[in-house]
């Protein structure tokens, strides 16, 4: 427990991701005219955050890339941002909440054993949106779990095991997971049990 209480901003947006500032303009004036910010994300978009809109969820300082994270945390609550160009491409940011004064600590554990399953899921979620953002694909983003250098990311993996990371990453990421075929009945020796039709 730390004894100083720390205080953050976070600000959960969505935002577009496409190649080109022409893109992103073409975007923005139809946003201005009054078309919907989560349509246009999932038919444009090519970041996988589209199949939710474009939603990032809730996300703090030093969880994206510098232009990014400079324009959403200098917009209003309800306004929309951009085009602002990354490394990824050119974004057109809508930040629809913003927190102030939140106390790190009240929020969900970051690994501690004593946390309940869906609390750390949540938490595996996060990270998969932060890593997925950073333009890792879901098969570095299994890595990154797994390296000691991520250690509260390397800590909910521990607890909640390799399938269950599987499943969110494939989660945030669009995909479909399926996990592998276990029964009691078949004997350990069968050669088939893995093999796909």
């Amino acid at each position: 427990m730390s004894a100083t209480e720390r205080t953050v901003k976070k600000v959960q947006a969505r935002h577009i991701l496409v190649d080109s500032k022409e893109k992103a303009a073409a975007l923005k004036v139809q946003l201005d005219e009054g078309a919907d910010f989560n349509k246009l994300a999932e038919e444009h978009s090519e970041c996988p955050s589209k199949k939710r809109g474009g939603d990032l969820g809730w996300f703090g300082k030093g969880a994206m890339v510098r232009p990014f994270e400079v324009a959403a945390f200098s917009a209003q609550e309800g306004e929309m941002v951009g085009p602002v160009k990354t490394e990824f491409g050119w974004h057109l940011i809508y930040v629809y909440e913003v927190k102030d004064d939140v106390n790190p600590d009240a929020g969900p554990p970051t690994g501690d054993e004593d946390a309940d399953d869906g609390t750390l899921r949540l938490v595996a979620e996060n990270y998969a949106h932060e890593f997925m953002m950073l333009g890792y694909t879901s098969k570095k983003v299994m890595s990154l779990f797994t390296s000691p250098h991520f250690k509260s990311a390397n800590t909910v993996y521990n607890i909640l095991g390799e399938g269950t990371i599987q499943e969110v990453i494939a989660s945030v990421f669009g995909q479909k997971y399926e996990a592998p075929k276990k029964t009691d009945e078949t004997p350990e020796s069968a050669p088939d049990e893995t093999a796909k039709k």
